[in-house]
């Protein structure tokens, strides 16, 4: 072919253009394109090995423009001479020979491997000697059931790195709808490293119209272990629970729809204040678990455990471990091993401990302010 395209363009003259004779076009009459019946670029990197190749079976060529315009565009992008990226496009124009591939259309950039990557669009700008992408029309990367869009993305072919620009989102499709905004992100999809930048702002759809919705100043996180490593502080908001969690770095396996943090945090629910060392979500089977620490404030009464848990659906909760309940009527202590009770609606818990050996003191007020009744039963142990 004519110029740069030297280094590997094959075209076929449709035969179209063989027949017949024309009598010599006026010269202010503009050039009509060639139309060719296959259209072939190959690139090769200094030791021989293909860098990338492109293809269409037809394509018009404009010589004064040096512009080829093409239609079912395919294409193979190499690393190391071994096949890395499949490109597939309704339509491209090849502008100088190469120098810049603009492909429009469904427009999808597919990593070949076991867990590929996708990225779609609907026009990408391709620079191969500067081995860059840029994705201005609707972006959309995937990889297994994870998804991240965004306004406009730029991938470098070398780095086999995704930026995402325009304020992508993260989320994981058939899942709980969780979704995470950024500012902005960067993907390796080979390794599967994700980087994104805050602030991060989460949401989650919730039965019945609820909302929770997350904040954090960034994250880091992987794709294919699909783990996302929110930075400190990050702070979960529950409005139509009045609950409050603040924590510091904390982690969601997506996978298991599992949040977890090995660090101390306090949260409130209602009139309930709740700290311990570390906390689990376990979604699958809606439970809350402090391992370590176990605190619980009301405005009568105050638990103390090694560990506790409460699940949300049943409203069933758990205390266990050097358990100390304490209320503030006739000062009452009663310990045990393990407690049980049920949460309200407004965070308020009753504890009890059927079959179970406890030992309760308090403090009973003189005799003369006393009922005389000694069949008088005690409260209730409540907190």
């Amino acid at each position: 072919m004519i110029g740069r395209l030297l280094f590997g363009l094959t075209l076929v003259l449709a035969p179209q253009l063989l027949v017949g004779c024309r009598a010599p076009a006026p010269k202010e009459e503009a050039a009509q394109p060639f139309v060719f019946r296959s259209l072939n670029l190959r690139q090769k990197d200094p030791s021989g090995r293909p860098l990338w190749e492109l293809s269409s079976p037809e394509a018009r060529y404009d010589l004064g423009r040096r512009v080829a315009q093409a239609r079912d565009l395919r294409g193979v992008i190499y690393a190391k001479g071994t096949a890395l990226y499949r490109i597939t496009a309704t339509s491209g124009t090849v502008i100088n020979d190469g120098e810049v591939v603009q492909l429009e259309g469904p427009t999808l950039l597919q990593r070949i491997g076991p867990k590929p990557l996708r990225v779609s669009a609907s026009r990408v700008r391709w620079y191969p000697k500067q081995e860059r992408m840029e994705i201005d029309r609707h972006p959309r990367a995937s990889q297994g059931d994870l998804r991240l869009t965004a306004q406009r993305a730029r991938f470098w072919i070398q780095q086999d790195k995704l930026e995402l620009l325009g304020r992508p989102v993260l989320e994981r499709t058939g899942a709980s709808g969780m979704t995470l905004a950024l500012s902005s992100a960067d993907w390796f999809p080979g390794t599967g490293q994700l980087l994104g930048r805050g602030p991060v702002r989460g949401e989650r759809r919730l039965p019945g119209n609820g909302l929770q919705t997350l904040s954090s100043p960034g994250l880091t996180g992987n794709s294919l272990s699909q783990i996302i490593d929110l930075q400190s502080p990050v702070q979960l908001l529950d409005p139509g629970r009045k609950a409050r969690l603040d924590a510091r770095q904390t982690r969601i396996q997506l996978a298991d729809e599992r949040i977890s943090s090995p660090h101390p945090f306090t949260a409130r629910l209602d009139q309930s204040l709740l700290t311990g060392t570390g906390f689990e979500v376990l979604g699958p089977i809606h439970t809350l678990i402090i391992p370590q620490a176990c605190r619980l404030n009301q405005p009568t009464d105050s638990l103390r455990a090694d560990r506790c848990s409460w699940n949300w659906q049943t409203n069933q909760a758990e205390a266990t471990g050097s358990v100390e309940l304490r209320r503030q009527a006739f000062q009452q202590v009663t310990k045990a091993q393990r407690l049980t009770g049920v949460v309200s609606k407004q965070g308020q818990a009753v504890f009890s401990s059927p079959g179970s050996r406890v030992q309760t003191r308090m403090t009973l007020p003189p005799a003369r302010s006393r009922p005389q009744k000694s069949e008088r039963k005690a409260p209730p142990i409540s907190l």
